[in-house]
């Protein structure tokens, strides 16, 4: 992105516990429904091609999920790599990955221009895109770590933007892209708040 202006120019959970946890979602996500980080597994087939999951594919979607317990579509479309995940089948995208794919002579390392397209087909009517501060929710850092690890992030590659819905788009090292709803985040903790209920209420009766 040449700078992204202030502005933007304006322009199957497995378990059943997962399941309780997304019933609130739909109100979340109606609002973002019409850019391509809020569309449907069928929008994105009729986007970008049929999937191609594929044995591999279900590896790294098991291991390195986008989402813990979400479903994974991984689409290939004009040189790139875009994998998405979906609370449930039939609902938004509510974190989708943009990479290139590997290719002899294509330099992996996501250009402004390119980072520009995304975002520009990512801005709904009416919405733009600010310049946030980096915040990985996966860090414990706290404070002034926080503060250094930010400083550290934006010196490898590591922004981020916020869409004036709260979408976050985030550029990873330069070689992926992420956008994700507020949706994705909620879920995530609900889901830890969940877990550790679980684990105290494991705990026996010394």
């Amino acid at each position: 992105m040449p700078r992204p202006r202030s502005d933007y120019e304006n322009t199957t959970c497995s378990a059943p516990g997962m399941r309780a946890l997304i019933a609130w979602l739909p109100c979340l996500i109606i609002a973002s429904a019409e850019a391509r980080i809020g569309e449907t597994s069928i929008q994105f087939a009729d986007r970008y091609g049929r999937p191609v999951d594929s044995q591999l594919t279900k590896i790294t979607d098991s291991q390195f999920p986008l989402i813990e317990g979400a479903v994974h579509h991984t689409y290939e479309y004009k040189g790139w790599k875009i994998r998405a995940a979906f609370l449930q089948l039939d609902r938004p995208a509510v974190r989708v990955d943009y990479q290139k794919l590997s290719a002899s002579g294509v330099s992996p390392v996501i250009q402004e221009y390119e980072l520009q397209a995304i975002a520009n087909a990512n801005t709904p009517e009416g919405m733009s895109w600010r310049p946030t501060a980096y915040d990985n929710p996966n860090s414990p850092s706290k404070g002034f770590s926080k503060l250094a690890e930010g400083m550290f992030a934006s010196a490898t590659g590591q922004k981020m933007w916020q869409r004036s819905d709260g979408a976050v788009l985030w550029l990873q090292s330069n070689l992926v892209v992420r956008l994700e709803l507020p949706a994705a985040r909620q879920y995530e903790q609900q889901l830890k708040a969940a877990k550790e209920q679980k684990a105290r209420a494991a705990v026996p009766q010394f």
